[in-house]
């Protein structure tokens, strides 16, 4: 049989509640473990050993948590004896974690994501067939494809990386969650080609950037404090990436920002063709989560629009 590292990073597949209630649980509480010992048949598959990332609700990750984890997971990829890895998370920013690792890998072994929906104490918990399908998943895939175009450098090596979930196994790049409530609460929704481009290895954390969300109405002086705090703003803009007027001149008026727009809708793209001032950056297909996800790794390369645009249109288009 293949080995299989499992990194257990909590979530609500580790969460803990009243028995047999769906709600009003607290993540990250059993042990990777405890776990694993609720998967019937789960060391049938794999010869499977566990370690304990981390244990939290998935709300709680930082930049530090991703890189610290594809630092380990690169690690066991290199192992001669590891065959794959599965990676638990928490729902909520599992897309966010997902995304940041399909840019950032370099491993020609598939890593497999998973979660649940309800808690480990729920009358019929959805974790374990969950964590089954994620195992069978590191266990059946095959090496990584190299990029077209490309020679076998390790440069050039396009990473495995999956999200297994609710009897689906999906490209880890391009989920989203849908639904924030059914079982079946993923599905690939972004159209987009990627591949690593970003070292993050000699990295502590990632640089800040905040997401603001427009409405009618919406205040316009949240861009100049954004600006404050952060190295570059997403702007989850009505339709293809509008806003109103007094955004317009507030961005404007905000020197050195880079702002990239997106869309609140969960369908369509936001094109350079759309953009409503000059020196905004499209996401194109991006949701405005993994946008900030990709500006917070371009802006550790550079921070000229013109540069980060190329990426986005790279990645995303």
């Amino acid at each position: 049989m293949k080995n299989v590292v499992i990194l257990a990073t909590g979530g609500t597949i580790a969460g803990a509640g009243e028995p047999g209630k769906n709600i009003g649980y607290k993540s990250g509480v059993i042990s990777a473990e405890t776990l694993l010992a609720s998967v019937p048949g789960l060391r049938d598959v794999a010869n499977v050993r566990v370690e304990q990332f981390c244990n939290i609700n998935s709300d709680d990750v930082t930049s530090e948590l991703w890189i610290q984890l594809a630092v380990r997971i690169e690690k066991l990829a290199a192992d001669p004896q590891v065959d794959g890895v599965v990676v638990t998370h928490g729902t909520d920013t599992m897309e966010e974690t997902a995304f940041f690792l399909s840019l950032t890998l370099k491993v020609a072994k598939p890593v497999v994501l998973t979660g649940s929906m309800r808690p480990s104490t729920a009358a019929e918990p959805d974790g374990p067939a969950n964590l089954l399908l994620a195992v069978k998943t590191a266990v059946s895939k095959t090496t990584a494809l190299n990029v077209d175009g490309c020679d076998t450098s390790e440069s050039c090596i396009t990473p495995a990386v999956y999200v297994a979930f609710a009897n689906k196994v999906m490209n880890a790049a391009k989920i989203q969650k849908i639904h924030a409530n059914d079982l079946d609460a993923f599905a690939e929704v972004d159209d987009c080609c990627v591949a690593p481009k970003f070292d993050v290895r000699s990295l502590g954390i990632l640089p800040k950037v905040s997401v603001l969300y427009f409405n009618a109405e919406a205040d316009e002086t949240q861009i100049e404090f954004a600006a404050k705090i952060s190295e570059g703003v997403v702007i989850a803009g009505a339709g293809a990436g509008e806003f109103s007027k007094s955004w317009i001149q507030k961005i404007k008026a905000v020197p050195n920002l880079n702002v990239v727009i997106s869309t609140r809708i969960n369908r369509g793209k936001v094109v350079p063709e759309q953009l409503l001032t000059s020196g905004t950056i499209a996401a194109y297909g991006l949701p405005p989560a993994k946008a900030a996800v990709l500006l917070r790794l371009a802006l550790t390369q550079t921070k000229d629009s013109a540069e980060i645009q190329k990426i986005f249109e790279d990645v995303a288009n």
